[in-house]
């Protein structure tokens, strides 16, 4: 079938280290398989506004004056909308318009937190595609191991069948919050074997196949967490990983992350207490979620 294209150009706050996203994509265990990832570009397919995208990022520029060129695929003409809606959801992904440089400046009063700078400098958030998704992988992620989680959501993005071929691969997209939603739980249960993540799941698409994500992207986090917290299986857990992985809300940490608190006393020192991690947090202001993050990152 032939596909139609469309090329362009996009220009992320500085500074930016496109090598750095590309790294961490390449070792994200919930979307191995999923895309295809090189020194210099990355390939992805998405399921948005009920049609099959695939888009392929490539290194433009420095870290200085970064900058991405795109080709756009599908296998139907890509409208204005369509492209639009396609440009904001890469650049949600990969935090494309965050201004690093106030967390910059407070990280290089930190001289425990320097070398992590120095390490990753140029690294922006890199999120789930999308916040269902995220939200979906929390539910199936719940209480078995991420290799086991990571089969299970292949069985259900396999089933769902949304796919396109780029240059002989085929790229396949994780189902939208309706697609999920219209398998109702018995259908559900069939492919991923298991009862209460299916009625968990279902709820969870339901939720977010009703909800503005412009409210989840911006909204007071308070209500955002609060509306989580009301969809049947997404605990204080799930609903932090959305809020950081699916949302990028950088505002706020867990209070019950032992990895996280490990990697704090990797670069803390081993003697470092939760009192310590959390006034360290606190120095960070709305910036303590990208700390975070580059403290994972670096670990």
């Amino acid at each position: 079938m032939r596909l139609h294209s469309i090329q362009g150009k996009l220009f992320p706050a500085t500074p930016f280290d496109f090598s750095k996203s590309l790294n961490f994509m390449g070792m994200f265990a919930p979307a191995e398989g999923e895309q295809t990832v090189t020194g210099f570009s990355f390939t992805k397919a998405v399921y948005l506004e009920n049609k099959i995208l695939a888009f392929r990022l490539k290194n433009e520029g420095t870290v200085s004056e970064p900058g991405l060129s795109y080709i756009f695929y599908s296998c139907e003409e890509i409208s204005e909308e369509i492209k639009s809606a396609l440009l904001d959801r890469i650049k949600f992904f990969l935090s494309l318009d965050d201004d690093l440089q106030p967390f910059y400046v407070l990280g290089s009063k930190d001289p425990q937190f320097v070398p992590v700078l120095e390490e990753l400098y140029g690294l922006h958030q890199v999120k789930f595609l999308t916040p269902f998704e995220a939200a979906a992988w929390a539910v199936l992620s719940q209480r078995i191991s991420m290799k086991v989680a990571h089969k299970i959501k292949n069985k259900l993005t396999e089933a769902i069948g949304n796919s396109i071929q780029i240059e002989g691969i085929v790229y396949r997209t994780f189902p939208s919050a309706r697609q999920v939603k219209n398998l109702g739980v018995e259908n559900l249960a069939s492919i991923i074997k298991n009862e209460r993540k299916s009625e968990y799941l279902i709820a969870v698409a339901d939720a977010f196949d009703r909800v503005d994500e412009n409210f989840l992207r911006q909204g007071n986090i308070k209500d955002v967490r609060e509306w989580l917290m009301n969809i049947w299986g997404i605990g204080e857990w799930s609903a932090h990983l959305i809020l950081i992985r699916g949302l990028g809300r950088m505002e706020e940490l867990s209070e019950h992350e032992k990895t996280l608190l490990n990697c704090f006393k990797r670069f803390y020192g081993p003697e470092a207490t939760e009192d310590q991690f959390r006034r360290v947090a606190d120095s960070y202001g709305d910036f303590k979620g990208y700390w975070a993050y580059y403290l994972r990152a670096a670990c």
